[in-house]
């Protein structure tokens, strides 16, 4: 795990790359208006089309009810309920999952045979950029997870908006100053990064896990069937992956799962844009020598919690009712997005952090590893699509 100061991927410490004045606030949160628009409308609909398997009524309307109820949630906070139910969830579908995938696993010696690195005839690699750029939490996640330790109140994070009626924009200067600490100091800060190590490592390792069960199940049991999850049947495609194993049992289980799941990253997406377009936005109008409601988080919060992923969603959901594909455009963005997160972690940690609390050399390869791929991938990507749309 890459080890930065609170907020210092996001844009109170993106800022501060060299070059002009805020293009590294720019480059990230121009393109998260898309992301979040198209998120949370792919969301909604994802989570409505685990509702329409349970209860009367359509995929629209109940897209819509489910988001108008998100944003009142978020806008007074009162989402803390839906975390706890879909976390209990998730432990519950990950052991469902795994375990279905061991009973349907088709031997090692397949298994092997599909980690052999081959060049399928006639495969677009460019079709997997999007759901590589959703892996584990995408550039938006890595960059908002320090408004999540500010909202908790975990470490540093407590001392700088707690006790705050309004969520304040910290400045360069209100950072804590790492250079100067004494021994207590230190020994906390160590045991905050080992928390923060091993909170990684284990839900890398979930994630892992899942993802192979995934793969397992959808060789297995969709792929005979020629199904592939998209549009309003979503999760009417997942109920395979544990139907055809447990009846409807695991049926009836995926569709709690997948509603949880959805419904509780629309409100965790909510929360975090918010909070990350609202402080790029204010740093960029003080850069306008703006003043008044353009330097107020409480504007932008009405602004981009109700209007670039309330209203336009909603407008969205109507006109067109396809989940997948604005998930799909949305973590197209967020793949190309990785590689300037990564590159800035490795350069603010360099620039800010003191010897003693920078990461190993191993984690520097592997980030610089990381970004690189993403980079790679994009420029593919982009240059297939170019190459498409120009022929």
């Amino acid at each position: 795990m890459v080890c930065s100061r609170d907020r210092e991927v996001a844009p109170s410490g993106v800022r501060s790359l060299p070059g002009p004045e805020n293009w590294g606030v720019w480059l990230i949160a121009l393109p998260q208006t898309l992301v979040a628009a198209a998120t949370i409308t792919g969301m909604a609909g994802a989570a409505s089309s685990a509702v329409i398997l349970a209860l009367p009524g359509g995929f629209t309307a109940w897209a819509v009810v489910l988001l108008l109820i998100s944003l009142v949630l978020v806008f007074f906070g009162r989402y803390r309920g839906v975390e706890r139910a879909s976390i209990v969830m998730a432990l519950a579908i990950i052991t469902a999952l795994v375990a279905a995938a061991g009973y349907v696993f088709p031997g090692t010696e397949p298994l092997a045979a599909g980690l052999v690195p081959v060049l399928p005839e006639g495969a677009v690699f460019a079709e997997p950029l999007p759901w590589l750029g959703f892996l584990m939490s995408g550039a938006a996640g890595l960059v908002w997870y320090s408004y999540w330790l500010t909202a908790r109140g975990y470490g540093a994070a407590y001392s700088l908006t707690h006790g705050q009626e309004e969520e304040t924009v910290v400045e360069k200067g209100d950072l804590p100053d790492l250079t100067h600490l004494d021994r207590i100091e230190g020994e906390h800060i160590r045991d905050w990064v080992q928390i923060m190590t091993v909170s990684t490592a284990i839900a890398s390792g979930i994630v892992l896990a899942l993802l192979v069960s995934l793969l397992v199940l959808g060789a297995e049991l969709l792929r005979p069937q020629g199904l592939l999850p998209e549009g309003p049947e979503v999760t009417a495609v997942l109920l395979v992956l544990l139907g055809d194993v447990w009846g409807p049992p695991g049926a009836w289980l995926m569709i709690l799962a997948a509603f949880f799941a959805f419904r509780s990253t629309i409100v965790t997406d909510l929360d975090g844009w918010t909070r990350m377009l609202g402080e790029g936005s204010i740093f960029i109008a003080r850069q306008a020598k703006a003043a008044g409601g353009w330097i107020s988080m409480r504007f932008y919060r009405f602004v981009y919690l109700f209007g670039l992923m309330g209203a336009l969603p909603l407008l969205l959901i109507v006109t067109r009712p396809e989940p997948v594909t604005f998930l799909a455009v949305a973590g197209v963005i967020e793949a190309i997005q990785i590689p300037l997160v990564a590159f800035a972690t490795l350069y603010l940690n360099r620039r800010t952090l003191p010897a003693e609390f920078k990461p190993s050399l191993s984690v520097v390869i592997l980030t610089f590893a990381a970004g690189v791929f993403f980079a790679a991938f994009s420029v593919y990507y982009i240059a297939t699509e170019t190459a498409v749309l120009f022929s």
